[in-house]
């Protein structure tokens, strides 16, 4: 039965804050929707927070043609959401999510032919992925739309390169399926896993051992150098590194008030080529493991070629070498957001916590995918053109939108 629209609305706003705390979405990537007539839906903005979002803000669709009423911009893929409706007609609330174990499994374009019993009630005997076409198209809306048709009795999909689209009757039973799905794709991965290694038990560090001895016969590094964290004020940034700050004269590369660590040389090169006012390293085991390989790290994931970049360079840092680490850094940061250093983990950048997050999430993500489906040796990259659009709208048009919020 269908919502109230005051219902609806509330419900969508709640719905995508518990998608951002649960961290099933990064930022306002994904998108939610309730319907409230046999013709019409609401749905999320496009290019909003999720944790300031009103109801006021909840645009209202219709499922016929995706029109909408006022002035405020739906989500650019309410296509998808409408598809749901009208395939469904007892279906009343919808999420696409971009949750990190579904996502990794959509990469390999297989579909979940037979799901596990304890999932079964809640997900179905299968799960089927949705070919790829580019995030906000109408090529995505048909693929997503011939998915659903080929497959009335699933209520997950996932879409590949992309996410997954759940599908309830009711808010209760959407994050249900998402939450069943996510705990299924989880167990896929590390079935799979155990597969190809033939071990018996799982352990997270095993499996990226098992990833690197596939790729170069190597093995996570006993230690890491810690890079620092920095934050640009005007013409100074402040460094952390190994719990002691310093402040650092962005001319001169001096400290103010203590001797900068060597690695204050990088965040140096790239505030003065790029622009940012935030650097983090990050060094989950994940990215540690991808770094190792020292080699670029191409997109498999939409959100990571539209937030990070085409492609991800990876660089030395060599203690005795720092001034031309430090440059050669900085060049393979150019129109990116992210750079992995051999061994270290990663450097990203940005302008704002919301951008450091999502960055963190991303290429967290990404780097698990990079191993996961390694281990399924079946990678698929996203087409470099799509990467190279999704980049382009994403900086002209996206993050300048939800920086004004």
């Amino acid at each position: 039965m269908a919502y109230e629209i005051e219902e609806a609305k509330r419900l969508v706003v709640e719905a995508g804050k518990k998608l951002v705390e649960t961290g099933l979405i990064a930022r306002t990537w994904g998108n939610v929707s309730a319907r409230i007539s046999d013709t019409q839906f609401v749905i999320t903005p496009s290019g909003r927070a999720y944790e300031d979002l009103t109801p006021d803000e909840i645009v209202t669709v219709n499922i016929d043609d995706c029109s909408y009423e006022g002035e405020i911009k739906p989500s650019s893929e309410k296509g998808v959401h409408a598809a749901a409706y009208r395939h469904h007609p007892t279906v009343d609330f919808v999420i696409h999510t971009h949750q990190k174990a579904a996502t990794i499994v959509s990469i390999t374009g297989m579909e979940i032919r037979n799901v596990y019993s304890e999932f079964r009630d809640v997900l179905g005997d299968k799960v089927p992925t949705a070919d790829y076409a580019m995030s906000t198209t109408n090529a995505l809306r048909k693929k997503v739309e011939m998915c659903i048709m080929m497959n009335p009795g699933c209520r997950a999909i996932m879409l590949m390169h992309h996410g997954a689209l759940c599908m309830g009757d009711t808010y209760e039973q959407s994050f249900e399926i998402a939450e069943a799905l996510e705990k299924c794709c989880e167990k896929v991965i590390k079935d799979n896993y155990l597969r190809h290694s033939w071990t018996k038990t799982y352990s997270d560090e095993e499996r990226r051992n098992f990833f690197l001895k596939k790729k170069y016969a190597g093995s996570m590094p006993e230690e890491i150098c810690d890079l620092g964290s920095s934050v640009r004020n005007g013409n100074i940034f402040t460094i952390n590194v190994g719990g002691e700050s310093v402040d650092v004269d962005i001319d001169s590369g001096l400290g103010i008030n203590g001797i900068a660590a060597k690695c204050a040389k990088i965040h140096r090169e790239i505030y003065l080529a790029h622009g940012c006012t935030m650097i983090k390293q990050i060094t989950s085991p994940d990215v540690i493991a991808v770094s190792c390989l020292g080699e670029s790290m191409l997109p498999m994931i939409d959100d990571f070629a539209q937030i990070v970049g085409l492609d991800v360079k990876c660089c030395p840092w060599i203690d005795g070498d720092t001034d031309d680490c430090a440059a050669e850094i900085c060049k393979a940061a150019s129109a990116r957001n992210a750079v992995l250093i051999q061994g270290n983990g990663a450097l990203i950048f940005g302008n704002n916590d919301g951008d450091m997050q999502a960055l963190e999430i991303i290429m967290d993500k990404g780097c698990a995918a990079a191993i996961d489906v390694e281990i399924f040796n079946r990678p698929h990259y996203v087409p470099k053109v799509e990467c190279f659009l999704m980049r382009t709208v994403y900086l002209a048009k996206y993050s300048k939108q939800i920086d004004k919020k």
